[in-house]
C-alpha cells in the first residue's frame, strides 16, 4: 500500500515573530499544509500518517473543523493521526469528542468519532488494541497500525517496552511521537528494538532522520520553524508490503533556513563582502539566512551589512563588528605623531559625519600599526616613523575605496538612466486593468445567463410536450370517467357488463394511442426548434468567449506592462538609495583623506 507521512506541522505557530517577515510565517505554515493536501488529492495514497504536533497547541473545535475541511478532500485516503506534546489530548479537549467528516482515525483508544455514521470506515479496532497502544486493522490491506498518543505536554514514561506485535502475518506499522527528554524518552540509538515492524513513523524531531535498516523515519517538520532546522523539509512518500518497504523525503517547504560562512582578512573591503553575500543569497532568495563572518587574526574592520539585511531575510549576523577602538585614548597617547595629529584635525571638523570618520580612521590605523585583538593595546604610543608609514597606507587605501565607490556611483547613474528610459516605454496601466476586468466580469455574467437559459431549454421542451399530450388525452379521460359513472350500474344490472368493459378498454387504448401520436408529432415538429435554440445559445457563448479571450489577452499585456513599469521604478528607487549611501560614505572617507577639511 502507498502512504505519505508528515509530523510536526505546528499549525498556529508564529516563528520569527520579531522579524519583518514573521507576520506572514504562520500563514505560510498553513498554506504549505493545504498545498500538501492538494498534492495528495492529485497523487492519491492509501494512507496518510500524521505523527503528532499537527497543531502548535491544544486545538479548539473551530481549528479542528478548519483542518477537517481540508482533509475532507482526501476521499480515498485513510488518515491516521496521533497527538504530540503540543496538540496533546488534554482532558475535556475538543479532540476527544470531535466528529470528523474526513477519514481520520485518532488513535486514542476511544470510539472513532464520525460526522456521518452511515459511511462505513475501512478500519476497525482489533481486540488487542488498548488505551495506551491503540491499534486499527485494515483487512483489505492485511494491515495493523499501532499508535501512541500524547496525553500531556510532558511524558517521561517510555511505552516502547510494552509494544507487542500480535499478528506477524499482517503488515505492521508503528506511529509514535517520541525522542525528547520529556516526550517518550526513547533513544534513537535503540531503534533496533522496533526492527520487527514493517515501518516505524516517528515525530518530535523537526529535521529528517532515517534508519533504513530498521525501517524507521522522522519526516521532520513540513515547514521549518527555526534557524536550527536547516536542510530540506517536506514529507515522506513510501510503499510497504511484507516483502518491500521504500521511503524517501519529498522536499515541499516554502522556505529553508540556511547558514552561510564567509572568510575575511585584512584585505577584504566592505563592498566586496556585501557582493559575495548577495551572490550567495540570490540563488535562493526565499530562504532565511544566518550569516557568519569568520575573521583572520589581522582583520579588525567593522562590516556594514545593512544592504544585505534590507534585501534578504537575515535571521542573524555573527562577526560583523570588528575592533572597537577608543579614539580619545588613542589620540592622547599619540599626541606627538601623525596619528594623534590627524585625529585631532578630524575631531576639530564641523562636518556632521566626523564621528564616523574618526572611528574608521582609528580602526584602520590600529590594524595597520599593531594588528591588535584587544582594546588595551590602543593605549600604546606608535613610533613616529611607523605612524607615518601606517598613515600613508591608510590614506592610500581610503582613496582606493573612494575611487571604487565613485565607480559604483557612476554605474548606478548609468543603470538609473537606463531604467528611466525603459520605464518611460511602459505606462501605468492600472486604470486599463480595472476597466478590462470589469468588461471580463460583465461578459462572464452574460455567459452565465445564457448557459443557465440554455440548461432550461430541455426542461421547458419536456413541459410543453407534456402539456400538449395532456391537452388531447385528459378530455377523453374525463369523458370516459363520466360515461363509466352513468353506465356502470345499468350495465351490471342488465348483465351487459362484459361488452361495456370492452368498450371502456377500447376507449382507453385509443386514448393512449392518441397520446402517443401527439407525443411523437410534437417531438417531430418541435425538436428542431430546441436544437436551433441550443445552437443559437452556443453561438452566442462562443462569440462572448472569443471576445473574453481578446480581453484576457489585452489584460495580460496591460499587467505585464504595469509590472515592468513598477519594476523599473522600484529599481530606480533602490539605485537612488544605494547611491545616497555611497555618497555619504565617500563624504566620510574624504574627510579622512583631507584631514577634517
Amino acid at each position: 500500500m502507498k502512504f505519505a507521512h508528515i509530523a510536526d506541522v505546528h499549525l498556529g505557530a508564529k516563528p520569527d515573530s520579531d522579524k519583518p517577515w514573521g507576520k506572514f510565517r504562520d500563514k505560510e505554515i498553513y498554506d504549505t499544509f493545504t498545498a500538501f493536501i492538494d498534492r495528495l488529492e492529485m497523487e492519491p495514497v492509501d494512507f496518510l500518517f500524521i505523527t503528532g504536533d499537527l497543531f502548535d497547541h491544544v486545538p479548539s473545535e473551530d481549528e479542528i473543523y478548519a483542518v477537517d475541511k481540508i482533509l475532507f478532500k482526501l476521499k480515498n485516503t485513510n488518515i491516521i493521526y496521533i497527538t504530540g506534546e503540543a496538540d496533546y489530548l488534554k482532558k475535556g479537549a475538543p479532540l476527544w469528542s470531535y466528529a470528523f467528516m474526513s477519514n481520520v482515525y485518532l488513535l486514542n483508544g476511544d470510539e472513532f468519532n464520525r460526522a456521518n455514521k452511515s459511511v462505513a470506515l475501512e478500519g476497525e479496532r482489533p481486540v488487542y488494541a488498548d488505551k495506551i497502544i491503540d491499534c486499527v486493522h485494515f483487512e483489505k490491506f492485511k494491515l495493523d497500525i499501532y499508535g501512541i498518543c500524547q496525553y500531556s505536554s510532558e511524558n517521561q514514561r517510555n511505552d516502547f517496552d510494552t509494544i507487542t506485535i500480535h499478528n506477524q502475518s499482517n503488515i505492521n506499522i508503528l506511529l509514535v511521537h517520541a525522542g525528547g527528554e520529556n516526550v517518550e524518552p526513547f533513544a534513537w540509538e535503540e531503534v533496533y528494538r522496533l526492527k520487527d515492524f514493517d515501518y516505524v513513523g516517528m515525530g518530535h524531531i523537526h529535521s529528517y532522520l532515517e534508519k533504513p535498516e530498521y525501517k524507521t523515519y522522522y519526516p521532520g517538520s513540513l515547514e521549518p520553524l527555526s534557524i536550527d532546522e536547516q536542510g530540506k523539509h517536506g514529507y515522506i512518500k513510501g510503499y510497504v508490503d511484507k516483502q518491500i518497504m521504500s521511503a524517501k523525503l519529498v522536499p515541499f517547504s516554502h522556505r529553508e533556513y540556511t547558514e552561510l560562512d564567509f572568510d575575511v582578512d585584512e584585505n577584504t573591503v566592505n563592498s566586496k563582502l556585501v557582493s559575495q553575500i548577495i551572490l550567495s543569497c540570490e540563488d535562493n532568495s526565499d530562504n532565511i539566512y544566518k550569516i557568519n563572518i569568520r575573521r583572520s587574526k589581522k582583520c579588525y574592520e567593522d562590516f556594514d551589512l545593512s544592504e544585505v539585511e534590507k534585501k534578504y531575510r537575515i535571521m542573524e549576523i555573527n562577526g560583523a563588528k570588528g575592533l572597537s577602538v577608543n579614539s580619545s585614548i588613542l589620540m592622547l597617547h599619540n599626541n606627538d605623531n601623525i596619528l594623534g595629529q590627524h585625529l585631532k584635525k578630524l575631531n576639530g571638523s564641523s562636518a556632521p559625519y566626523k564621528k564616523d570618520a574618526v572611528e574608521v580612521y582609528s580602526s584602520n590605523m590600529v590594524v595597520a600599526l599593531w594588528g591588535v585583538d584587544n582594546l588595551e593595546l590602543t593605549m600604546m604610543a606608535a613610533d613616529e616613523g611607523a605612524a607615518k608609514y601606517a598613515h600613508r597606507s591608510v590614506i592610500n587605501n581610503t582613496k582606493a575605496e573612494i575611487e571604487y565607490m565613485q565607480g559604483q556611483i557612476e554605474k548606478n547613474i548609468e543603470k538609473k538612466e537606463d531604467y528611466r528610459q525603459k520605464s518611460e516605454k511602459y505606462e501605468d496601466m492600472t486604470g486599463e486593468i480595472n476597466s478590462t476586468n470589469e468588461k471580463i466580469n460583465a461578459i462572464n455574467l452574460k455567459i452565465d445567463d445564457i448557459s443557465f437559459r440554455d440548461s432550461q431549454i430541455n426542461r421547458i421542451f419536456e413541459l410543453k410536450r407534456l402539456r400538449m399530450v395532456l391537452l388531447f388525452v385528459v378530455p377523453v379521460l374525463v369523458g370516459l370517467v363520466i360515461y363509466v359513472m352513468i353506465t356502470v350500474a345499468p350495465a351490471y344490472l342488465n348483465q351487459e357488463f362484459k361488452p361495456w368493459l370492452i368498450r371502456v378498454l377500447i376507449v382507453l387504448l385509443l386514448d393512449a394511442i392518441l397520446g402517443f401520436l401527439v407525443y411523437k408529432l410534437y417531438t417531430g415538429t418541435q425538436s428542431h426548434k430546441k436544437v436551433e435554440e441550443h445552437s443559437g445559445n452556443q453561438n452566442k457563448i462562443n462569440e462572448y468567449e472569443r471576445e473574453r479571450e481578446k480581453l484576457i489577452f489585452k489584460l495580460s499585456e496591460y499587467e505585464i506592462n504595469n509590472e515592468k513599469h513598477k519594476f523599473f521604478l522600484s529599481e530606480i528607487k533602490k539605485l537612488e538609495q544605494k547611491t545616497e549611501e555611497l555618497k555619504k560614505k565617500i563624504r566620510t572617507y574624504n574627510l579622512i583623506v583631507n584631514g577634517g577639511l
